[in-house]
This record gives C-alpha cells, structure tokens and sequence, in this order.
C-alpha cells in the first residue's frame, strides 16, 4: 500500500468518524478504565503526509487504555521482584545458563534479514526494529552499540565488516525494554535507562543500569522515582567521577557517583531532552504528557534548575529535541515540533550562539530544498506526528557547526551553512533519486572513529550508514539485527516451517521454508495475522481499525493480497464497520478439523464480533452489543473459536466478563470470570475442547489468579493459575494434541509457561529464551514444536521431539 494511498483511506475513514463527537461517542470501562475505538478515532488527519499520525497515536492511545490511563507506580518494583522470584525457581532456564539433561532450548527463527521489501513498491533492503541510540565506540570502528526500543542493546566488534554479527548483551536482564543509553569515560561503560517512551507499559521501565565490562555483567536496577520511562541519558566526563543526568517522564534526575545512586533534581514534566553547551545544562520539558506546551530549562551544574524564556522557541511548541556537536558548544540547536493541540507538525529548527539563552528561528517550514519532491517541496519534514520522529546530529567535525543532519517522516536533509540552504538526503521508499532509509527518525550520530567519517541514523526499520557524508547509504548493517516488534503471529497449515508475522512499522513479513529471512510482503503497520490451517492455503493480514487484507494463495508477494473495499456510506471495510473498530485489529484462525475449507476466520471490534466464510472478502457480524457490558476488550487476541467446531467462539469482554455462544452466534451468553484473586482485564481466552476452554488477564496492577478455566462451557469458572509469575499474559494456546484440556501454554511478560494437568500447577517452559514479552503462540496438530513471537526479539521455536 503506498503512501498516498493510505493517506487517502485514512482520511476518507477519519472523516467519516469525525461525525460522532467525543460526547456522543460510546464508551465502555472496566476496571482499567478501558475506552472504546470511538476514543481513538477523535485523532483526525488534516490530507497527505500524515497517514501515520493515527497509527502512532492510536497505538499510544490503545496501549493507554488498555492497560489503564495510569500505570501504577508499583508496576516495575513489582516485575523485577517477579523476575527474581521466577530466576530463582528457574536458574537453569535462564538466557547463557546450561539447561539439565532433557529440557528444550528454545532456538532463534528470525527475522535476520530480507531479500525482499514491499510497500507497492519492491526494494531489496534489510530493516530491523526500531532504534533508540546508536553509540559508536570513541576510537575503535569496529565497535559499536545499538539500543533497540524493545529488544535490548546490540553490540557487534566487527562493524566494518560488510554484514557485522550482533550479540545481544541485555537478555540476561529483567527487560529488553529501551528508552535511553549513553557511554560513559570509558567505552567499556554503559548507562541504560529502561521504558521506551512509544510502547505503553514496558516490563521495567524508569530505571537505570550500568556495565563496567561492555554488557558481560550489569549492576542492579536503580529505580527513579515514580517514573516509567527513560527519554534520554547525558553522561559529563570532565571530572574524576561520571556525572549521569537522566531525562524521565517524571523530571530529571543525578548520579554524581558513576549511576550508583541517582537524586531528582528536577520534578514533574516529560523531559523529551538533555545537552550540555557553555551556559551549563539545558533541558526541554512538556508539562502534561506527549501532547503539551513545553517549557525550556537551565542550570549552571545540573542540580538546581530554573525555566529559562524563550518565547519564540516554546511558545506553542510541544516536544523540543536539543542537539549540540560537542558538550560545551556555544552553539545549539533545538528542533521543535507545535504542539499536537495544534496539528503536532513541525515547527522550526532553532539556532542559538550563546548556549542556549537566544533563539534564532531558521525558517524551515518555508524553505525549499535543493533537491525538492512531491512529498517534500519543502523542509517540513515531520509530518503530523512531530511528538514522535525527531532525528537532529551536529557534525562535530565542522568547527563552525553549520553542518546539521535532520529527520522526520519519511525524508532526512542535510544543511552545511547553518540552515541556509538545505538537501534531501534519503526518502522511505528509495524514490524521487533518493537512497533508502525507512520512515520515522528517531535518532543520529557522527563517528570517526579511526580516522573514518561515518554517520548513522535510527529509525523505525532500524540503522542506515553513509560513509560519505550522506550521498550514499546501506542498509546491510542491520542483518542479523533480531530485535522487530511483533504484535502477532500466524503458521501455515501446510508448511508448518511457514510464518507470517504482523510488525510495528514493519509491515506484515512472511518467512517461507527453514529460513530466517522474512520478507515483508505488505507494508505499514502489520497487526492481526491469520493462516489457514487445511490445505487449502488462504490468509489474512491487518491494518487498523478494521482493515484486513487477505489472500487465496500463499501471500508470499503483495500482489497475490486484496485490500478491503471502503464503504463511506456505512464506514465498513468489506462488511466491517471501521468505526465501531479499534485500534488493534485481531484474527483468530480455526483449526483444520473445524474448518477443512480454510476459509474461515474471525475478528471483533468494540460491540461486534465478525466471521467470514471466503477467506476475508466479506464479513458478517455474528454478535452485537448495545452496551458498555456487551463490548468487546481491545486485545489482540482477543477472540477464539473451537478447535473441534465454529459453533463454539467466545470473546473476552471488560470487567472480567466473556461472551459465549455455542451455536455458532444464534444465541450469546454473557458470563463473568471473577473468581477470587482474578480481577479482570482479560487479554485471551483458549478453547481446548466444546467444554473446557481457559481464560487469561493482562492485569497491570497485580492480582493472584491469572488465568481462570471452565470445564462446563463457559457456565461456571474456577481458578487455574498457580505458578504462574504475577505479571500479564498475552496469549493462552491450548494444546492441539491434547484434547483433554490438561496441557495450556500462556505466552507472559516474563516468557512461556506451561500446564500439563489443567491449571493446577503451571512452570516455565523451555530454556534460554530472552525476559521480553512472547506476543504469540503457535502449536501444530502433531505437537511437535511450539513458535513463539516476541515484542523485540523475534521468533523462537522450540522442538518437542
């Protein structure tokens, strides 16, 4: 799908639901404070070149509500004592430990590379994950860490070469959650703050760690305060002791013992950014959330801070990225996007000669570059979602700091006289004479590290090198790179070594054969996958709010995928309505046994639970709810069916509630799962058989009980969790060999646990598998492996034979 043509679905839909006011809109709560997709779909388009901006709000919107507006402050001391309590029970599962005799490893699939992208437009490139830092080693080219927003740090020690090997050097902590890394005097050290600022809630977030030996062993945990997120870490070297400032969504805070012990030296606000210049420290803070004004501050050593005027910077401003060519520069820019009570669109570029206390604004948005195409005829290059891709480098080798790198949507520019003049330098899709680097900039630097000039940006698909100062750029560096965001899964009937995968700004991927490559065959945002499971080989891929695509063939190509058709009159894709939709939208796939035509499939929105009977060319509600106790939970799993028929579905509902019919949606029963200890927020629901099916919760304020089990069809429920570990879960996968109902499998925050007598004990099952959230599961009918997607580290199998 290209670009214009999202942009004019997206606005189509948008205007559309921009009929129903806030006020009128209907809402469903439960314990969370779970909003339904009328919520989200208040995020308007305003045309072209913003199509993603509801996709990232949205995303950050669901995430919001479906875990609750506010993340309780306890979460993360809560997941790191779970993760103790679990490491302790399970030492030899552990990520580098040697399992006993006998228990499964769980082995890395991918994806690794690609060969092939598409997007309507094809390109042999490799992407990754989305990047958070890249921190090149000072004086060795050769090394060089990546911190990914959910997969962890990255080291390699052979950068130079043409495909470098990565390591992993954060799958032994609690989290492979990213929200800022920086070096510290001695490249051997890292600071690392956990919580990315764009995924929700992360296992641990708004705490520091530190390495003395290059990621080989980590320092505890030190938790900051209430925060939950870290956005970006400076580290001043000038005397004997690293001096840390950390930048939280909570205020600032301070090491001035090499990150032993940390101090808040600045409260409230979410400080987007941290540079030292000549005046001292400056930071950029937005008051109340991603969405506010934001408000500049100064101090002479980092400890007391004071809002510094800047008007013409701040005024009307919302996130402020800072960006210096070397600590202690006179010169600073700012890059600053208005505020998204205002179209979150790009503001300016911001020059200051004296350390920050003047503002020069440089005109950006009414400038034409050298080289201008139809997406940029101008340097306006964040789009609508300015809260979100903020990319600026000072190349420190210009003594006069007039070279400036910037990134936005979906095209860099470069400047080299201070932001006279300025040049496209990449675009999203290798168009318009343009290398390639994929869309939403994140973050840059400059090395030269061994005499060699090389700058490096960070985006939604991963890194992207010029060794030429950017005329040219290689994606390469990011094969073997393992650290994509991966909502869901689906397996081929078929071939069961085939995968397809739904990716955040990554498309939808498909892995074909004993491979880990995984090409991206549709483009966007990839969430709900499904594949058929008898022989006759159809599949399905979402977007948002309602839009799924689908194949009659293996869809190892777009071409052989069909977008849904968009009614107007009714806001429906192909019978779906689009507005009742929310953000996230699953697919659940029968079995063989219940459906050997392969062409059926379910999937739900707020008050309505769909099925189609031709592989996704029609659908048809099958529920219908009118009120907030009839509404549907937006999870990505949130809907099952049967493995023995498509006359048992259910789906999990607020307040711990779960919708049932057995007759295949003539008649819906409303049940309600809160046994004691078990206190909602239900995220998936398993059918092992007609009567037994499990139910489980994404609960983030804690509870005993975890997942819940029915053996009477959903009339009655009883607890069935014990040892589980006191964190969410995301996926429950009834095992296909045994339809008992005795052996679940439940995909949690803190990796894959099974139960082989029906949810009286549970263990973690399987070794060496990274602590990150597992997305999805999937089992074949024979039993004999189980696959495993992750949200930041891939997909992983582990063999049963």
């Amino acid at each position: 799908m290209t670009w214009l043509h999202k942009a004019t679905w997206l606005g189509g839909l948008f205007a559309a639901a921009g009929t129903m006011s806030l006020a009128q809109a209907q809402t469903a709560t439960d314990d969370s404070g779970y909003r339904s997709a009328q919520t989200f779909r208040s995020f308007q388009t305003s045309g072209e070149g913003e199509e993603d901006r509801p996709t990232v709000m949205g995303r950050l919107e669901w995430l919001k509500a479906r875990y609750g507006a506010t993340v309780p402050v306890d979460f993360s001391r809560r997941m790191v004592q779970e993760w103790a309590k679990q490491r302790s029970t399970y030492p030899q599962l552990a990520p580098g430990a040697a399992p006993p005799a006998g228990v499964p490893q769980w082995q890395s699939i991918g994806p690794t590379r690609a060969v092939k992208t598409q997007n309507d437009i094809q390109l042999s490139v490799t992407d990754s994950g989305r990047l958070r830092n890249i921190l090149p080693h000072p004086t060795d080219p050769n090394t060089v860490y990546l911190l990914s927003s959910s997969g962890g740090i990255w080291k390699t020690s052979n950068f130079e070469s043409p495909y470098p090997t990565w390591i992993p050097i954060t799958d032994k902590v609690i989290t492979t959650s990213g929200g800022a890394a920086a070096l510290g005097r001695s490249p051997q050290t890292l600071y690392y703050g956990t919580g990315d600022p764009f995924d929700g809630i992360p296992i641990v977030g708004g705490a520091m760690l530190k390495t003395n030996d290059g990621g080989n062993t980590w320092s505890p945990f030190v938790f900051l305060g209430n925060s939950g997120m870290v956005l970006d870490v400076k580290v001043d070297t000038r005397g004997a002791t690293d001096i840390v400032l950390v930048a939280t969504d909570a205020g600032i805070f301070r090491s001035a013992d090499g990150g032993n012990n940390y101090t808040q030296v600045l409260n409230g606000g979410r400080v987007w950014s941290l540079a030292r210049t000549s005046t001292g420290w400056l930071a950029t803070v937005a008051t109340s959330g991603y969405y506010s004004p934001a408000t500049l501050y100064w101090s002479n050593d980092g400890i007391s801070w004071s809002p510094l005027s800047a008007p013409n910077l701040t005024g009307g401003a919302g996130r402020i990225t800072l960006a210096v060519g070397a600590p202690g520069d006179n010169v600073v820019y700012a890059y600053a996007a208005n505020s998204c009570s205002s179209g979150c669109d790009q503001k300016d570029l911001f020059r200051s000669a004296d350390g920050g206390y003047t503002w020069t604004p440089l005109g950006l948005n009414s400038k034409a570059p050298v080289n201008p195409n139809e997406e940029n005829p101008t340097m306006e290059l964040m789009g609508g979602q300015g809260f979100y891709n903020h990319m600026i480098v000072v190349d420190p080798t210009d003594p006069t700091r007039n070279t400036v790198y910037l990134g936005g949507q979906l095209n860099t520019g470069k400047t080299t006289d201070g932001g006279k003049t300025w040049r496209l330098m990449t675009n999203w899709l290798a168009q318009f004479g343009l290398p390639y680097a994929h869309a939403d900039h994140h973050t840059a630097t400059v090395s030269t590290a061994g005499g060699k000039k090389r700058v490096m940006i960070g985006t939604d698909g991963g890194l992207f090198l010029s060794y030429d100062e950017g005329k040219t750029w290689t994606d390469q560096k990011n094969t073997g790179l393992v650290d994509h965001l991966i909502y869901s899964m689906a397996t081929s009937g078929s071939d069961p070594k085939s995968v397809l995968i739904g990716l955040q700004d990554n498309g939808t991927r498909i892995r074909v054969g004993n491979t880990s490559v995984f090409n991206q065959s549709f483009g966007g945002d990839g969430f709900g996958v499904g594949w058929s499971q008898s022989r006759n080989v159809t599949a399905l891929g979402s977007y948002v709010y309602g839009y799924i695509y689908y194949a009659q063939k293996d869809p190892n190509i777009q071409k052989k995928w069909t977008d849904p058709a968009f009614d107007d009159a009714t806001c429906t894709y192909n019978g779906i309505n689009a507005c009742n939709a929310y953000f996230v939208t699953p697919i659940a796939t029968p079995s063989a046994q219940a459906d050997p035509n392969g062409k059926t499939y379910f999937t739900n929105t707020a008050s309505l639970i769909y099925r189609t009977d031709d592989a996704g060319a029609s659908w048809k509600p099958i529920f219908s709810g009118n009120t907030a106790a009839t509404y549907i939970r937006g999870a990505s799993h949130s809907v099952a069916v049967s493995p023995i028929d498509l006359n048992h579905v259910a789906a999990v509902a607020p307040g711990g509630r779960v919708l049932i019919t057995l007759d295949g949606g003539a008649t819906w029963k409303q049940r309600n799962t809160l046994v004691p200890g078990h206190l909602g927020y239900n995220s998936s629901v398993a059918w092992a058989n007609n009567s037994v099916l499990y139910v489980a919760s994404e609960n983030p304020f804690g509870q005993s009980v975890w997942v819940v089990k029915s053996t009477d069809g959903g009339a009655t429920w009883a607890a069935a969790g014990n040892g589980l570990p006191n964190v969410p879960i995301q996926k429950l996968l009834a095992a296909p060999n045994d339809l008992s109902g005795n052996t679940v499998y439940a995909a949690t925050w803190l990796g894959v646990y099974r139960t082989t007598n029906g949810g009286i004990t549970w263990s973690q099952f399987g070794a060496g598998l990274p602590t990150v959230e597992v997305s999805d599961l999937y089992m074949p009918p024979d039993g004999s492996f189980l696959r495993a997607s992750t949200y930041g580290r891939g997909v992983w199998d582990l063999s049963l034979r």
